[in-house]
């Protein structure tokens, strides 16, 4: 190379140079966007108290995946395993194994197998319409209730197919009772009456999505149905309350004292009473993902908000549910929404963009979150940068926990975080 082709070489670098300096401060500075956290599996002993965890009768593995914004334990018991998505239904179901205790005990009495020899040959098969499914592996978990985080919409056309016929006759409506999750299927009589009174004594939910005691209340019920025999179990079973809905007191007792199709019909009419259309009320009713306790708890609750606009906008959002875990989802947050408008602050109107919110009189949006454990994923973060979900002041209302880098992001948002509970509100 000669010495001329050099200087211009040179020449060009230093050039190159200088205009990368002059312009480095002009360029706008990228940041790198924070990487998404995946869904942890925690330790049990971290989420739930010890006294869950292991009993005489039960214990729960240590290992817990979270996926959805829920923990997914898996419960081994003497009367079989069980797989239980979020901490509040865990409470329940130990609960329920002593209630399966009892009833074990009361099968194997005297008068019970004299009764269960005499017994007419039942004419129906197990009763209650459950979706079981085994957690084995952490990408065999539904999406759960992260769903509702993001924005969900449900077009009027899209109502009304959820919706049906109007007209359904009275036996196609009590085949609607009998099809959804926990429904009882009976063509006796006075069966599924007993049931339900068997079901009280237990002080546990006639309508339970736990397969082992509805189909021990399936054979326990029917034995003292047919055999005309009055089992008087003298128990004390202390069923946690979780929100909804175990036979809550915030039901009225009305799960446990009314026939399903009575209490079908009530709930519309309530509705119905709260601005709902014919179309929201039907598609809801429709929803078999709702067994009648976790149906009657969410019109409960929301006739409870009486006054407070936007109501009928929630019932659009929970007909959306496609798992039993999203409708107990949508139910908690009502709950949650009122015991804030009755114990903490009023609220004004409440909206249900996918999640459920609620806006106080001064304007403030409250975010109910039933949740175990939320992770910087995707969906937490495009929820937590959701301009439609702007106000001077917002606050999520958490039962469970964040992580460490969730808690930042939140906070970098301008998110307030609550501690919140799942007990009911104090009319």
């Amino acid at each position: 190379m000669t010495q001329d082709v050099q200087r211009r070489v040179v020449a060009v670098v230093a050039g190159i140079g200088l205009v990368l300096q002059l312009t480095a401060g002009a360029l706008p500075t990228v940041e790198a966007q924070p990487a998404y956290e995946a869904e942890p599996v925690l330790k049990a002993a971290d989420l739930v108290p010890a006294t869950l965890l292991r009993g005489p009768r039960h214990r729960v593995d240590e290992a817990v995946p979270t996926k959805g914004f829920l923990a997914h334990f898996t419960i081994h018991s003497d009367f079989g395993q069980l797989q239980v998505a979020g901490r509040d239904l865990l409470a329940v179901r130990v609960a329920e194994i002593g209630a399966l205790e009892v009833l074990e005990r009361q099968s194997e009495s005297d008068e019970f197998v004299r009764a269960a020899a005499g017994a007419a040959k039942r004419p129906i098969e197990a009763a209650a319409n459950i979706i079981t499914r085994p957690v084995e592996t952490v990408q065999g978990i539904p999406e759960g209730v992260s769903r509702l985080f993001g924005r969900v919409r449900m077009g009027a056309a899209s109502l009304r197919k959820a919706a049906g016929q109007s007209d359904a006759s009275t036996a196609e409506r009590t085949q609607e009772v009998a099809e959804r999750v926990g429904g009882i299927t009976a063509t006796a009589l006075g069966y599924e009456r007993e049931r339900r009174r068997i079901a009280k004594q237990l002080g546990v939910d006639p309508y339970t999505t736990n397969p082992l005691l509805a189909a021990r209340l399936d054979d326990v019920a029917w034995v003292a149905f047919s055999g005309r025999v009055g089992l008087n179990l003298l128990v004390a079973v202390v069923v946690p309350f979780s929100m909804v809905l175990s036979a809550t007191s915030i039901t009225d007792n009305l799960v446990w004292d009314m026939p399903p199709a009575d209490l079908i019909r009530l709930n519309g009419e309530k509705l119905a009473a709260l601005g709902a259309s014919e179309a929201q009320v039907r598609a809801l009713i429709k929803n078999r993902w709702y067994s009648l306790t976790v149906l009657t708890a969410l019109v409960t609750g929301l006739e409870g908000l009486a006054g407070v606009a936007g109501r009928p906008e929630v019932v659009t959002l929970a007909v959306t549910a496609t798992t039993e875990e999203q409708a107990r989802f949508v139910a908690h947050s009502v709950g949650m929404l009122l015991q804030h408008h009755m114990g903490v602050k009023p609220l004004a109107s409440l909206a249900a963009p996918g999640p459920v919110v609620g806006r106080t009189r001064d304007g403030a949006l409250v975010v109910p979150a039933p949740l175990d454990y939320v992770a910087w994923t995707e969906r937490a973060a495009q929820f937590a940068r959701r301009t439609d979900l702007a106000a001077k002041e917002r606050g999520i209302w958490l039962t469970g926990e964040l992580s460490p880098h969730t808690r930042r992001e939140l906070a970098a948002a301008g998110w307030a975080i609550y501690p919140a509970s799942l007990e009911p509100a104090k009319p």
